[in-house]
């Protein structure tokens, strides 16, 4: 059974918490979802998300980001049971990801490193850029790279040189949520671009 707490009313996060819904009862998963007023105390949040991480019949737990400008993400995130964290967030999670050992991977780098490898793209030697730091998907898909012997780069909105580092790239992975970002002028034949950028 999948928990997910949404704070506040932000229309992204109504969108991405219905197509939660509608994913776990496609599989044939339980999902309950929190719907919590904008103003509620982030004490108040983290004893709810105690309550869940002691309900046994609650095995993954998921507070829908962003969060409201009054609380401390870190806090909130650091509060679930990491073996309920199923967004990969948590310092353990994350710790585990720099490691190269098992544990929980926030879904869309995990998702990147499916779709090389569904498309057999050896990423030995090859220099590849992500364009975007969050932890959510641009550092975690960058040491997943890494692992995979790929030579890293990090780059991000306020990166000044971006057109003259993509155009060595072999790879290029867009996390921003920015369009065009990457141009068809920084970009070299034969790479491989993946945009998992949203701008809803």
């Amino acid at each position: 059974c999948l928990l997910v707490i949404l704070v506040g009313d932000d229309q992204a996060s109504q969108i991405y918490v219905s197509s939660k819904e509608k994913a776990c009862k496609r599989v044939g998963m339980e999902s309950k979802t929190i719907v919590l007023e904008e103003n509620i105390s982030q004490k108040e949040l983290i004893k709810i998300i105690q309550k869940a991480n002691e309900d046994k019949n609650i095995t993954g737990i998921l507070v829908q980001m962003p969060l409201p400008n009054h609380m401390n993400t870190k806090a909130v995130v650091g509060a679930i049971d990491p073996i309920k964290d199923v967004d990969g967030l948590h310092a353990v999670n994350q710790g585990k990801i720099m490691l190269g050992e098992s544990g929980i991977v926030p879904c869309t780098p995990k998702g990147v490193i499916r779709l090389l490898d569904e498309y057999h793209v050896d990423l030995t030697g090859k220099n590849a850029i992500v364009i975007g730091r969050s932890i959510l998907v641009g550092a975690p898909l960058a040491q997943l790279l890494l692992h995979k012997n790929a030579t890293v780069t990090i780059a991000h909105s306020k990166t000044k040189n971006l057109k003259e580092l993509c155009a060595n790239m072999d790879v290029i992975i867009s996390a921003v949520g920015k369009p065009k970002m990457v141009t068809e002028d920084m970009v070299k034949e034969d790479v491989v671009v993946i945009d998992v950028g949203c701008t809803i």
